[in-house]
Formats: C-alpha cells, sequence, structure tokens
C-alpha cells in the first residue's frame, strides 16, 4: 500500500456523509478496485475507523485525524498562501492539484490558516492555446512534442521541442524548450500555441543537463517572455 495513496483515500472518505463505493474511489484515485479492496483492508488493519463493506461502500467515522504535519504555522500559512495564488496561473489541472493538497493540510496541520489567509484568483493571463497539463506531462516523461506557434509578429510556423520547464510571468506563462527546429533554447508563450501533440519519441536521461544548460543561459541573460 502507497503512503501517498493512502492518505489520498483517508481524505477523500473524510467529511462524506454519504458511504462510497469501491468503483467510485477507484474512478476518483486512479486504481482498480481491487487495489481499493487492498487498500482499505490494510488501513482497517491499522485502527483507521473505515466502516462498510463490498457492494455497500466505505464511510470514515467521525473525530479520525491523521498525524500532525512536521510543518511550522509559518510553514503552512506560506503553503495555503502559495496554493491559494495558483488560481492566478490559470492551470485547471495545478489548480484541482492544489485543492486535494489544501484538503490534506486541512486535515493534519493546524486549520485556522485556511480560514484566516487567502488570495484573490483573478488573474489577466490571456487563455493558453497549449493545455499546461499535456506540457507538464510531457516535461516529467522527457517526451518531445510538436505544435504551431505564432510569433511577436504573426508569422506561424511548425515547431518540434524538447520541453524543460514551464515559467509563470504576470502576464503570460511560458513554455522554456530544446526548439529542433532551431537547434537551440527558445521560450514560447502558451497563449500563441496551437494544436500541440506528442509526436513520439523522447530525451530520456537528457532532461537535467539540458535544464542545467538552460539554466545557466538565462542566469546571464533573463528571458523575455515574447521572444521564441
Amino acid at each position: 500500500m502507497k503512503p501517498i495513496r493512502m492518505l489520498d483515500l483517508i481524505a477523500l472518505l473524510r467529511g462524506r456523509r454519504r458511504p462510497l463505493t469501491a468503483a467510485e474511489i477507484a474512478e476518483r484515485l486512479g486504481a482498480s478496485r481491487r487495489t481499493v479492496y487492498r487498500d482499505i483492508a490494510g488501513l482497517q488493519a491499522m485502527g483507521v475507523p473505515i466502516d462498510g463493506a463490498a457492494g455497500v461502500g466505505y464511510i470514515l467515522r467521525p473525530g479520525f485525524d491523521l498525524p500532525p504535519l512536521n510543518f511550522t504555522a509559518e510553514e503552512v500559512e506560506a503553503i495555503v498562501v502559495a496554493l491559494a495564488l495558483l488560481a492566478r496561473t490559470g492551470d485547471r489541472g495545478l489548480v484541482a492539484a492544489a485543492e486535494g493538497v489544501a484538503a490534506k493540510i486541512a486535515a493534519s496541520a493546524p486549520r485556522q490558516a485556511a480560514a484566516t489567509l487567502s488570495a484573490s484568483g483573478w488573474h489577466g493571463l490571456p487563455e493558453a492555446g497549449a493545455d499546461p497539463a499535456l506540457l507538464r506531462r510531457a516535461i516529467r516523461d522527457e517526451r518531445r512534442i510538436a505544435f504551431h506557434y505564432r510569433n511577436a509578429g504573426g508569422d506561424e510556423s511548425t515547431r518540434a521541442a524538447l520541453p524543460l520547464a514551464l515559467v509563470y510571468y504576470i502576464d503570460s506563462t511560458v513554455l522554456a524548450a530544446f526548439c529542433e527546429v532551431r537547434q537551440d533554447f527558445r521560450h514560447f508563450r502558451l497563449d500563441r500555441m496551437s494544436d500541440c501533440y506528442l509526436p513520439g519519441g523522447g530525451f530520456k536521461g537528457r532532461g537535467r543537463a539540458l535544464r542545467a544548460d538552460w539554466s545557466a543561459r538565462e542566469s546571464a541573460a533573463p528571458p523575455e517572455p515574447a521572444r521564441a
């Protein structure tokens, strides 16, 4: 049983007024029903008060608390504010993930931070033409991407690139990548990208070195969000 999935399962059941079936839990956690049954049995064996049975559903009895996280009060406050500010990126995937993190913090850390600290989710970022979740996945898995791009002058081109990092500026979100067309590092605004997909192929094992080269160059000359 993976510890992270265990916490996810407890957070999912916490505060529910009705039992959740194994199928519902499996869908939300991205696991199989067999895995859910095994995880619940493991948690029950550890003393977590989960009631229910296969075919009926499962519910967490009120009053169960997770052990506290090893964060100071100010560290918890910093996390709460940072999670709230993620809404300004316009990245729906990150916002959804932030809600999950916030639920775990609320379950295991001092709870007053969420009530006393907040941030406006408003932002003036232009609508992204490429899905940030796809780009983040390509960066993690070190996979090539291909897309259409329109530069500041309105010229259009087709690009293939090795995605390295997403940079969230105040007025734009930028993909840092090694462009296979230009054979150099480039920065692409997400609102000028379109038809982004994974054409196959990757750069496994090269991402860290490429990011180090890109970072060293940008330290000497900070990037302009609009250039590509």
